[in-house]
């Protein structure tokens, strides 16, 4: 596709998730706010709770192209509440507009900035964890990474809830079965989003890491799909931090399909919930 195509088509994605957003009815609870990032001001919305109490940075999906911190708003809320914990809702720049890294240099600042203003973001910060979905769980392993290069900071565990960690390997090369993401739309998201020659960086294609890339980072839950071309590159890597030294929860959930932890329905909430019982058990551990 040519650049023109491809923005129409991104901009129709767009589109949709604001008119369902639009269609809920319901107004995100988190309170908007602009932070510092080398790309400008990053949008994020703050749940915030107890000076003194953990901090999760969620990253929403929308395949690098689309997605807002609200359509993660209920799930952001619910960790909130439960857990009793800061959470950090981040918006970052989206393909094809803003390519790798744009993303990840944006949610790496963000976790740095809360880190530097505990004025602002009264968290404890020997106690973060980061997690995303989809786009965002790519967007998670990829800061963790960087984070253990800089050693700005670090966090107690990473989440990865039905990532794409492969976006070298051409879509029609893996796993499909009927229900998952059709090759040709991954295929638009990939071309979006990197440029060939950077295919293969390891913030990119985290798959790609090697052991010593992968040892010493945090402890990751790693969720994957029975319905998801993403499921074999996820519990491969999977394998890939095991064998690194990193302790890991892997959970395949059946009947599942990519995207179903944000679906309001029972798959969904169940989903959701076991992300958040797994933070809870890292957070008190």
């Amino acid at each position: 596709m040519e650049r023109e195509e491809l923005l129409a088509l991104v901009k129709g994605m767009r589109e949709e998730d604001r008119k369902r957003r639009e269609a809920s009815g319901i107004p995100a609870a988190g309170d908007e706010r602009f932070v510092p990032v080398r790309g400008g001001k990053a949008r994020i919305l703050y749940y915030p709770a107890e000076a003194g109490a953990p901090v999760f940075f969620n990253i929403h999906g929308g395949g690098f192209v689309a997605g807002t911190p609200e359509g993660d708003d209920l799930f952001c809320r619910r960790v909130n509440e439960q857990l009793k914990i800061h959470v950090v809702n981040v918006e970052y720049r989206l393909a094809p507009e803003c390519m790798f890294p744009g993303d990840k240099e944006d949610v790496y600042d963000v976790v740095s900035y809360v880190c530097a203003h505990p004025e602002e973001y009264p968290a404890d910060r020997t106690k973060m964890i980061i997690g995303g979905h989809s786009a965002g769980a790519n967007i998670s392993a990829a800061v963790c990474l960087m984070a253990k290069k800089s050693r700005e900071f670090c966090f107690a565990a990473q989440i990865l809830d039905y990532p794409p960690l492969d976006i070298y390997t051409p879509a029609g090369q893996k796993f499909y079965t009927e229900g998952a993401i059709p090759p040709q739309v991954a295929e638009v998201f990939n071309a979006c989003y990197r440029k060939e020659e950077d295919a293969k960086d390891i913030l990119c294609s985290p798959y790609w890491a090697q052991p010593q890339d992968l040892e010493g980072l945090p402890d990751a839950l790693v969720i994957t799909c029975e319905i998801d071309s993403l499921r074999e590159e996820g519990e491969e890597y999977a394998k890939k931090l095991m064998q690194a030294g990193v302790e890991v929860t892997g959970k395949r959930f059946m009947k599942a399909a990519h995207g179903f932890t944000m679906a309001e329905d029972e798959a969904g909430i169940a989903g959701q919930q076991y992300m958040i019982d797994y933070m809870k058990r890292k957070l008190n551990g």
